[in-house]
């Protein structure tokens, strides 16, 4: 096996693809920031139709990343590290930073869960994952694939669906189709992001049980008046509320406010 496999690295191929998500990213004048990019097709385009706009590349790859240091010079910063160990504020301190780039498919949860911490230092995003895990991150009510980081994320991004990759676009070809969604934070609707969003993930820790049981240690008669202020009945499972739903449940349970 091959660094690279080891690492889950699939390399867009395909200019064509890497053109049309460089031509998603929006125009501005703030920092970008490509994750992943691999042999540099997506970046190049990138300091094509942004030649004004500070680039910075994060990779995981050391001889990878020379590569990129060689090849770019001055033009891009290139740092060698995992970009879940990347704290936004303090690496753009003061700025919202546009975010492209084709993740990771093994690490889609955590890196979502990133997202979703470092939210108030994104300003958009054009990224590519694997479909089926765009399909559980999008997922409306009622489904299966509905879960508690769909909830969270819904709530702190306005996300839509770009278009959809073949297999044939990368190399090595990996055995999934890709998609590429636009993202662009919304006001979060509550204030304590981390703990609203363990909350969530306590009221989906048994799929097949009630909120009341999943909720168990919070008085019954409190859980109750939560329960119908989110208009939500006694014997709702966390998969049919909408994530509107959720923050009024959260709003109604002491600490939550």
């Amino acid at each position: 096996m091959t660094k690279s496999a080891k690492l889950g690295q699939n390399f867009l191929r395909d200019e064509r693809v890497a053109r049309r998500i460089a031509g998603l990213v929006p125009a501005g004048d703030g920092p970008l920031l490509e994750i992943g990019p691999g042999r540099g097709i997506l970046t190049r385009l990138l300091l094509e139709r942004f030649p004004g706009r500070p680039l910075t590349l994060v990779e995981v790859d050391g001889g990878l990343a020379d590569g990129l240091r060689q090849e770019l010079g001055a033009r891009a910063r290139v740092l060698n590290e995992d970009i879940l160990d990347v704290d936004l504020a303090g690496l753009f301190p003061g700025e919202g930073v546009t975010v492209a780039g084709n993740l990771p498919y093994h690490i889609s949860k955590p890196l979502l869960d990133w997202f979703i911490a470092q939210r108030p230092g994104i300003a958009a995003a054009a990224l590519m994952l694997q479909r089926d895990f765009v399909d559980k991150l999008l997922a409306a009510p009622g489904g299966k694939k509905y879960n508690a980081q769909s909830v969270v994320f819904q709530l702190l991004y306005r996300c839509r669906r770009g278009f959809d990759v073949p297999a044939g676009a990368f190399v090595p070809r990996p055995r999934v189709v890709s998609t590429v969604i636009v993202a662009e934070p919304a006001e979060p609707p509550v204030k304590d992001v981390g703990g609203f969003y363990g909350f969530v993930r306590q009221c989906f820790a048994g799929r097949r049980k009630t909120l009341a049981n999943n909720l168990g240690l919070v008085p019954a008669a409190v859980l109750e008046a939560a329960l119908a202020a989110a208009g939500a009945g006694a014997q709702a499972r966390a998969e049919q509320l909408g994530p509107e739903r959720f923050v009024a449940l959260w709003r109604g349970l002491p600490g939550g406010p």
